[in-house]
């Protein structure tokens, strides 16, 4: 039996090339059952054969348990440039450890120089078997966890550098964690690179992909080198469709076509072929944005798994009953059994209080009408008036021309303006302007009765005197930066005055402040200045996660730890505690030790517990130091040394671990 190594089809052993891709065939020798490999290994049953080779299920001689031995077919085990690839990116996925990626334990030629990878064994169907159960696609639900699985182990692999670059469902298992949820695990990281090694050793050309999944960039032949976690991304975009839908997002039947569709046509929203996905805020927006065709325009893992978390919350699904938990708390550590969960406030720093710019308000001023009055005994000649009527209306055309004049200029400008520029003031008819004298005496000068009955010329009136307007706008004021109202929302809530913090908090919230998004999940989450919501404290605390990742991401994961306001989930508080432990925060660290020492969530593991207490001191959290000395005291994980473990109680203790100090007292 001969497979191509491109499209996994199996051909009889005279075909020599693949009719479809061109690739040389190659070769399969199949191993029988109880047939050893490098003394180690005992073949159990084969559980599956591709183009890169046979899957075995086999027996770890000397430690026990099963393992999956993949090896790689035929005559690439003789080839040297194959065997230096295949050996970096056996080590490469080797390295890459976490609950959602199925585990690389050894690298390794068989007898006859065949290469093999031994991986962790998952005792589970794939999602491919799973989906094609659910033809019309999963629950939201159950598809939401799917891809928060997914993401959070590409999300790690992508921290270490390693592009998967065949997401697809055969590619992902489904394990089962000791309370029977589902743990979709990614499988492959590295194949791909390998694979594509194969056909350059075979001298075969062709492009490497899936084509139900593969991004744009993959279509356009981009470098293997040039790519990066996004390309992962659009694959999974086209699995989550898939998984919400029943269907891929393009359908074609030839490779040119398929071709075209991912690189030019827009795909259609997964709601227009399942109505209810609508009501689901923001899904189809989350999927549409993995399978943009620029891959600048897709988001990164952080905030693909915000949105998965966001989405979840809003639902308004019900939740495990919620516990009443200090936000800034986390859970108890192995070396706190007797006190149970200790808070680790935060020491308050001293931040100016930024006040409120006063801005200037206008209000209309009640001002004294000023009229010109004439003498009721004295007559006036029919010349006289109409001389009048012409100043009258000369200077109502003045008062306009004074009002237009004076609107609004700078204070500077104004204040000048109504020290210099003299107005004429005409007799107050109806509908005249009501103007302000600061000098009423003088404004009421009346004509002489003599100059009136001899016809002598008649000036009116002249006033040396502004018109009073309101006081002229001021710009506005400069509105202060995210960082600022962050500083004054911060230190509103470290003085407790939450009301207050709460407006600000949102808006520097909004901003991308991820220090206000973990203050308004501590609020809620506690009740204080606002009504207690759960829901709305892990959403601020998800967000607060994408952008500043340690203490929202602690948070968050004490909420999953706990089933509080959260479906109870301790495989996704762990890796919130190792994206919180990688950015340096010491709670997040001294919890996923927490994780390994209890096997919750993760594999049991003693070893990595010490290790990542040992980080948690190293950073001053007095928990972490005083577990550290645990290890020390019993031996778990590290060799056993009393003089050690007095030394990690005395850190933990002067830090403020009473704990510790407990343990201390019990050693003298």
């Amino acid at each position: 039996m001969k497979t191509c190594p491109v499209c996994d089809t199996d051909f009889p052993d005279q075909h020599n090339t693949c009719p479809t891709d061109g690739a040389v065939l190659i070769v399969s020798h199949e191993l029988q059952a109880g047939a050893l490999v490098r003394g180690k290994y005992r073949i159990v049953s084969k559980l599956g054969q591709g183009g890169m080779g046979v899957v075995y299920l086999a027996e770890h001689i000397l430690l026990g348990g099963n393992v999956a031995l993949k090896f790689l077919a035929g005559d690439l085990g003789k080839d040297p440039k194959f065997i230096k690839r295949f050996r970096m990116e056996a080590r490469a996925a080797h390295q890459l450890r976490h609950p959602n990626i199925v585990e690389v334990t050894d690298l390794d030629q068989s007898e006859d120089g065949s290469l093999f990878i031994a991986m962790e064994y998952v005792a589970g169907k794939s999602l491919r078997e799973a989906m094609d159960e659910e033809r019309s696609g999963f629950g939201v639900s159950r598809a939401l966890e799917m891809a928060r699985g997914i993401v959070s182990g590409l999300a790690a692999a992508h921290a270490h550098g390693t592009v998967h670059r065949d997401v697809k469902p055969e590619n992902v298992l489904l394990a089962h964690t000791a309370d029977g949820r589902e743990l979709p695990k990614v499988l492959d990281f590295g194949i791909a690179a390998m694979a594509e090694s194969a056909i350059e050793s075979n001298m075969t050309r062709g492009l490497l992909l899936t084509p139900g999944y593969a991004a744009p960039e993959q279509w356009m032949e981009m470098p293997a080198a040039e790519m990066d976690g996004r390309t992962d991304l659009y694959a999974m975009g086209c699995v989550f469709f898939e998984m919400l839908t029943g269907r891929t997002p393009f359908h074609s039947h030839n490779m040119e076509s398929c071709r075209r569709q991912h690189m030019e046509e827009t795909p259609p929203l997964p709601s227009e072929f399942r109505a209810e996905l609508a009501n689901w805020t923001g899904l189809d927006g989350l999927v549409m944005r993995l399978l943009a065709k620029n891959r600048d325009d897709r988001p990164q893992d952080a905030e693909v798994l915000s949105q998965l978390d966001s989405m979840q919350i809003a639902t308004g699904q019900e939740w495990q009953k919620t516990v009443a938990v200090e936000a800034w708390q986390r859970p108890q550590t192995i070396s706190e059994k007797s006190q149970g969960w200790q808070p680790v406030v935060p020491v308050p720093t001293a931040q100016p209080v930024m006040q409120p710019v006063s801005q200037p308000v206008f209000q209309p001023v009640s001002q004294p009408v000023i009229q010109a009055q004439k003498p009721a005994s004295q007559k006036v000649s029919g010349l006289v008036w109409g001389a009048l009527a012409v100043v009258v209306v000369m200077a109502v055309a003045a008062g306009f021309a004074a009002v237009h004049y004076f609107a609004p200029k700078s204070h500077s400008e104004q204040t000048q303006a109504q020290a210099t520029q003299p107005v004429v003031i005409p007799p107050r008819q109806a509908g005249s302007y009501t103007y302000t004298d600061p000098n009423p005496a003088t404004a009421q000068q009346k004509p002489s009765p003599g100059s009136l009955a001899s016809g002598a010329n008649i000036k009116p009136t002249v006033l040396q005197t502004p018109v009073v307007l309101p006081p002229a706008a001021k710009p506005p004021a400069q509105q202060p930066s995210v960082a600022e109202i962050e500083q004054q929302a911060v230190s509103l809530f470290n003085q407790k005055r939450f009301s207050e913090a709460n407006p600000l908090l949102d808006k520097a919230c909004t901003g991308g402040s991820g220090e206000a998004c973990k203050d308004l999940g501590n609020m809620y989450h506690d009740g204080s200045g606002v009504g207690k919501d759960g829901l709305r404290a892990a959403s601020f605390y998800s967000k607060s996660c994408s952008t500043s990742p340690p203490k929202g991401c602690t948070n968050l994961g004490v909420m999953y730890h706990k089933g509080d306001g959260v479906a109870q989930n301790d495989v996704r508080a762990g890796d919130l505690y190792s994206r919180a432990c990688d950015a340096g925060d010491g709670i997040g660290c001294a919890n996923l030790g927490n994780s390994y020492w209890n096997g919750s969530g993760v594999a049991h593991d003693d070893t990595r517990a010490a290790a990542l207490y040992s980080r948690a001191c190293d950073i001053g959290n007095a928990a972490g130091c005083s577990s550290l000395g645990l290890c020390y005291g019993t031996g778990r994980g590290v060799g056993k040394d009393l003089a050690d473990a007095k030394k990690y109680f005395t850190k933990g203790c002067g830090l403020g671990n009473t704990w510790g100090c407990d343990r201390l007292k019990e050693m003298k």
